[in-house]
């Protein structure tokens, strides 16, 4: 190794040290009391199962947490998934090993690159720092056929519920679903999608509006069931024509 490439890692070395502490820093002002007490019990728990990495992730590290849709915390672990037992917050923990971690972020998965891009990393042992390095110097972007995938799966799960009749089971699907096709959206034409409440903002900008403001009633408000099927007319539509999903 030259002193070029020294002075190159070690200057890597040190952008990666100050995003740590600062995205630790920030972790503790974003979360309330009992969410950082919760947080504090998950790492712990992640790091004895011998995880390598923990990341705070979700509308919470942006800010942008809504009442009605979005959890109290969404954590990434590599690692094992934690025993959540006993923790008083509403926490969604996705968790993978080592080798499923790549291969989800190396086949453009936008979950992944979205917590690298704007989630506060509490543990890494290396490999988020090494994932960080590929999509930089690869120029890696989310991939749109990967989500339109999983927005027809969504739109259809969120169509057998709505005709179920749980209208508030349904509202959720749909939401879940709307959310996705709206990333899609974004993917396809060369935005990166923000937190969920950000969304409205970015649809608005590509000129996406029924959408944004079906996707907008369903994140702040309650629709009826007559709405929500407007709403997933308007995804299908978008797409180009209604699909069925295996």
């Amino acid at each position: 190794m030259t002193a070029v490439d020294v002075d190159t890692q070690l200057s890597v070395d040190a952008r990666w040290g100050t995003r740590l502490r600062g995205d630790r820093e920030r972790a503790t002002k974003l979360q309330t009391r009992s969410q950082r007490q919760a947080t504090k019990t998950i790492i712990q728990r992640a790091l004895a199962l011998g995880a390598e990495a923990v990341a705070l992730t979700g509308s919470t590290v942006r800010a942008q947490r809504t009442a009605i849709s979005d959890l109290d915390l969404d954590l990434m672990v590599v690692g094992r998934r934690p025993y959540l037992g006993g923790i008083r917050e509403d926490v969604d923990v996705y968790a993978a090993s080592a080798r499923a971690f790549w291969e989800r972020l190396l086949a453009g998965d936008d979950y992944i690159q979205w917590t690298l891009r704007f989630g506060c990393i509490l543990h890494d042992d290396g490999i988020l720092r090494g994932a960080s390095s590929y999509i930089e110097e690869h120029t890696l972007t989310p991939s749109a056929e990967r989500k339109l995938t999983q927005a027809l799966r969504g739109l259809s799960l969120a169509r057998l519920v709505l005709e179920s009749g749980d209208v508030e089971a349904a509202r959720e699907q749909c939401r879940a679903a709307l959310t996705t096709i709206a990333r899609w959206w974004l993917i396809a034409n060369g935005e990166f999608p923000l937190s969920r409440n950000e969304l409205f903002d970015q649809l608005l900008t590509l000129d996406c509006f029924d959408l944004a403001a079906a996707l907008h009633r369903l994140i702040h408000d309650g629709p009826s069931r007559d709405e929500l099927r407007t709403g997933l007319e308007l995804a299908e539509k978008l797409i180009g024509t209604p699909h069925e999903v295996e």
